[in-house]
This record gives structure tokens, sequence and C-alpha cells, in this order.
């Protein structure tokens, strides 16, 4: 068995639907980058894309609808592009990648601009340990559900560390420590923080899976709210059947406090990762991630963060189907001895599909895609959206 067979889910981005998301995918539920299967290689390790997509939004400000505020649509023109390397395949591996689009909207210009970002990767695998890190900064810009769906400019720092060590055949132990941080330029929002340490103890229980419990330390916190820090146990379960089947998953107790002084209930926090793999023509992939984070838009609350998504990919011929489907649900958690009233509970419905064919001697992907967003909440904080595009990506 293999920890890292499937990437654990973490917290939902916010940007659901960027329009410079060319795969239709909110989150990535639906499947693949449209350009990731172009296999374009500049130079030896190196891979170029580059990409142009036009879409239709109904709602681009994220509006109620009078007599509250207009909703106005527009059409977006996104060109993009990234650079990616990864070394030879060895006993370490490392690797790194630069991305950038510009959205110019026709109407609302003041929502033109720059997303980017970029990240690096390392892997080291020698006998009986194994690490991999990973690292990354992003500058996006539009309406983002953790910013009460406001047009932001978000930048994001995030970081990780896994390792693990093989004690005998069927014992392991294995760890990881992350931190992530974000700002936003836009509205009267706060920066939020996070850091998490894990560590578990594993058995194999069997040729396809692994169990055992560990322990959880989590630290959130904002310009605006507490600290708020929490430890408590976990369970992990790792199964993989060859390339088939393969689950990721941490389920654990949350005992939390704030700095201070107020109190906070026992709280449960997940995070599942499932790929489905049928056959060579279809398969399904399932995420759940609950946590605790800083909420950005009301200053001393926090959320309890409940995010599922579900999604399917098919061939069809030389074409590639891709649907998915996402339900997050945010309980704003407020601490004791902190005044302001708290956030909002809202809930967001997003569902997204597309439709690509590799073109051009397989040297571009053109694509077709369709979304629809819904944010259920307060009367001025709810609305719906539906987006419309194509996309043509080609590689070097």
């Amino acid at each position: 068995v293999h920890a890292a067979a499937v990437i654990v889910p973490t917290a939902p981005s916010g940007f659901s639907m960027n329009p410079g998301a060319l795969d239709g995918a909110s989150g990535g539920s639906a499947g693949t980058d449209a350009g990731g299967g172009l296999g374009g290689k500049f130079l030896d390790g190196f891979s170029v894309v580059t990409s142009l997509s036009g879409t239709y939004d109904s709602n681009v400000s994220r509006s109620p609808g009078l007599p509250l505020a207009p909703v106005q649509d527009d059409f977006i023109l996104t060109l993009g592009g990234r650079v990616d390397y990864l070394s030879k395949s060895s006993g370490f591996t490392f690797g790194g990648g630069y991305r950038g689009s510009y959205n110019e909207y026709f109407s609302q210009s003041a929502f033109s601009g720059y997303n980017q970002g970029g990240g690096v990767v390392a892997n080291y695998e020698g006998g009986k340990f194994s690490a991999a890190f990973t690292g990354g900064v992003a500058v996006e810009r539009g309406s983002n559900q953790n910013y009460s769906s406001a047009f932001v400019k978000q930048t994001s720092y995030t970081s990780a560390l896994t390792g693990r060590y093989r004690i005998s055949p069927k014992t392991s132990l294995q760890g990881d420590i992350g931190e992530s941080f974000s700002t936003a330029s836009g509205g009267n929002f706060s920066s939020t923080q996070s850091f998490n340490l894990g560590a578990a103890a594993l058995w194999k229980y069997s040729p396809l899976t692994e169990l055992g419990p560990g322990l959880r330390y989590t630290y959130v916190s904002g310009s605006a709210q507490t600290g708020r820090t929490s430890i408590g146990p976990t369970l992990t379960v790792n199964y993989k059947l060859s390339s088939k089947v393969a689950l990721n998953s941490r389920v654990g107790m949350d005992f939390a406090s704030y700095q201070n002084g107020g109190t906070a209930d026992p709280t449960v926090s997940a995070a599942v990762g499932l790929n489905y793999e049928a056959s060579k023509l279809w398969g399904m992939n399932f995420s759940l991630f609950r946590d605790t984070q800083a909420d950005p838009s009301q200053a001393g609350a926090f959320n309890e963060v409940t995010a599922l998504k579900v999604g399917y990919h098919r061939k069809i011929q030389r074409a590639t189907l891709n649907l998915g489907v996402g339900y997050d649900v945010n309980r704003s958690q407020n601490p004791t001895n902190v005044s302001g009233g708290g956030g909002l509970d809202r809930s967001f419905l997003n569902v997204d599909g597309s439709l690509g064919m590799a073109v051009l001697s397989n040297t571009c992907v053109a694509s077709v895609f369709f979304r629809y967003g819904d944010q259920s909440g307060s009367a001025t904080t709810s609305w719906n959206s539906f987006q419309v595009g194509f996309g043509i990506s080609r590689g070097f």
C-alpha cells in the first residue's frame, strides 16, 4: 500500500466558477485540465501549454437581483499558458511550474486582470524512508465564496511536507505538516492563516489495506480573529487495488480552545479522497473535506466547512466527457467573549461539465463547457449564475 495513492482533499479555494478554468470543473471535481493531455515537450523535462477560452457569465458580480442589486452578465475572453518542469524519475525527483492568464471582461472592464501562480514539488524514495514536499503561491481575481462572494484579488501561500518510515513489512509511521496564508484586496476583509501537524502509526491489515490511530494538532487565526487551537485523535485508512481503486482517508475529533479564553464544542474533521477507474473508458472520484477555518469576511467568526465533490469522466471515441457536482456548507462558529454578532451560515451548489477532444494531430485540445452555481444564505447573500464557453489549448 502506498500512502500517496490519492491526494487527500484540502480546503476549497473559493473560486468555484473561475473563467480561467478551461475544463469546466468546479474545483477540479469533473476532471483534469484541458491542456493536461497534450504531452507537449519544449525541452527535456519541460512542457509548455498555451490556451484561449471564451466564457459567457450570466451573473459576474454574484448579485442577488432586484430590488437589492441588479444582475449583470458579461463575456470574458481568457488568454493563458503554463510552463512545467519535472526531473527524470529517480530516488529524488523534483520539479516546478508557473501558470498565468489574463481575463478580459467586455462590459465590466474593472474586473479584467491577471491570474498567476507557481509552485515546486520534491519527492524522495529510498529504502525504508519516503518524503514529499509541495509549495506554492497564487494570485487570483474573481468572485470568491470565502469572501462573501465579492470580487477580490486573493493572494495565497501554501506548503506541505509528508513523510513515512517503514518499521517492518506490516508497520509504518507517517507524519505531515502544512501551513497556509491568504489575504485579499477589493473589500474590508481580514487575512487568514492555518497550521496543521499530524502523525499516525499504520498497520498493514491486508495486502491492500492499512489503518491506524494518530494525533492531529491545528492552529487557525486571522487578522480579525483570535487564535483557535485544537488537538485530537484521528483514524487513518488507506486502500489501493493496483490503479483501479485507491482510497486515502483521515477522520478525527478536534477538541479546541481560543486564545482569548473562549470555549468551543468538539468538532469532527475529515479528509477523504477516493478514485475509481473502472476501465480505460470511464471512472469516478469522490472527495470529502471537513474542518474549521477563520472567516475572512466576518470579524471574530470561524466557519465549520463541509465540502463534498463527485466527479465522472468517460471516453467517447476520441472525446472525453467530464461531469461534476460539488456541495459546500459553511456553518458559522463564534467563540465566547467575542462581540460582533458572528458570521452567516451559507451553502453552495456547483454543477459543471465539459466535452473535449484532441485535434490537429493531437497537438491541441478543443473543448466546450458549462457551469452552474447557486449560493443559499440570507436575502442579501443568495444568488445563482451559469456559465457556458469554449476553450482550446496547444502543447509545445
